[in-house]
């Protein structure tokens, strides 16, 4: 559905810019859905330039089907110059637990990109404004996002209301040996009604992105995040690891206990070389552990994660406390 209130909007909005002419009135300028958007390879160069994503409508559609977070909702709304892509924002709906344990749903802005040549023409504001009524529609009282202060659209975020939730702390170790020779394992089908099950008793007394279910684990699967290879499961924890050249990504490390969980980081120490690392290590059990065994903390890094109140009467706070929760398997 073209969203023609926002389009009007827009309009309105982009005439009380400096850098509006009035010629410029004569632009074919609407907003579209990204189901609507007829040929969807406008958003390579888009993307490209922003994240260095080369876009692939084919394998973008796939992952929206897959993507619990995207496949019932609008995935993000274009602005159209003269029939080009220009803007685009990213929607996605979240799975949320409450202070009181409930599960409510929350907005998810990703994807916030402005072509060169386009930007400062208050594209990105409108189209996330438009993202934001898509949210209020919905219901949701909060809407989300990953960022960065150091660049030009963090003034942008708290122009519109956002505000920072927490930075992301992370984990470092170099390790001194050279990689252990390990006996190759048998490598069994990764069984991910386990892994939910281990998963949602980890998580049962927390607050945050701790709502998940065996769809949500699929799409994971399905885009190789979390496969057999790079998943080590036992029937007290479990540890997500991406192996790169010279480092070892630690995704997720869940654990019933603090021995369980020293094994699991040990066992991904024993696969690695060179680097291991995590990012939004928030328990604090486990940053003991990582400490422990040398690794060195980083409190706060350059992204953080932000939230917006869409409905004025009610708070982040009130709602979900100060320790809200997540890993970097929850990153979006």
């Amino acid at each position: 559905m073209r969203a023609n209130t926002a389009q009007e909007q827009t309009l309105n909005r982009l005439r009380a810019f400096p850098c509006w002419k009035s010629e410029q009135e004569s632009f074919n300028l609407e907003i579209v859905t990204y189901g609507d958007l007829g040929s969807k390879s406008g958003l390579l160069p888009l993307l490209e330039q922003a994240f260095g994503w080369p876009f692939n409508e084919r394998e973008f559609s796939r992952f929206v089907k897959i993507d619990p977070r995207l496949r019932n909702g609008v995935v993000g709304y274009c602005a159209m110059e003269n029939g080009r892509v220009v803007s685009y924002v990213g929607a996605m709906d979240l799975a949320t637990r409450t202070l009181d344990g409930a599960i409510e749903h929350a907005g998810g802005v990703y994807g916030v990109a402005t072509l060169p040549g386009y930007t400062r023409r208050g594209y990105s504001t409108a189209l996330l404004e438009a993202t934001h009524e898509y949210f209020r529609r919905k219901g949701y009282r909060f809407s989300f996002l990953n960022t960065s202060p150091t660049i030009v659209a963090y003034s942008l975020y708290k122009k519109l209301g956002y505000s920072d939730v927490y930075s992301y702390p992370s984990v470092y170790k170099v390790l001194n040996t050279k990689k252990a020779t390990l006996p190759e394992a048998k490598t069994l089908k990764l069984d991910l009604d386990k892994v939910l099950a281990i998963y949602d008793k980890y998580v049962r007394d927390k607050v945050g992105l701790v709502v998940r279910n065996r769809a949500y684990l699929e799409m994971h699967a399905k885009d190789k995040r979390l496969t057999s290879k790079n998943t080590i499961c036992t029937d007290e924890g479990y540890i997500v690891f991406r192996k790169e050249q010279y480092s070892t990504r630690i995704w997720e490390l869940v654990a019933q206990n603090k021995v369980e969980a020293e094994k699991l980081v040990k066992t991904v120490e024993d696969k690695a070389r060179g680097v291991v690392f995590a990012r939004a290590v928030f328990d604090k059990t486990l940053r003991q552990i990582y400490l422990s065994r040398g690794y060195a903390f980083l409190n706060e890094g350059h992204s953080v994660f932000m939230v917006k109140p869409l409905q004025t009467e009610t708070s982040f706070e009130q709602v979900y406390g100060e320790d809200f929760f997540q890993t970097q398997l929850d990153h979006f």
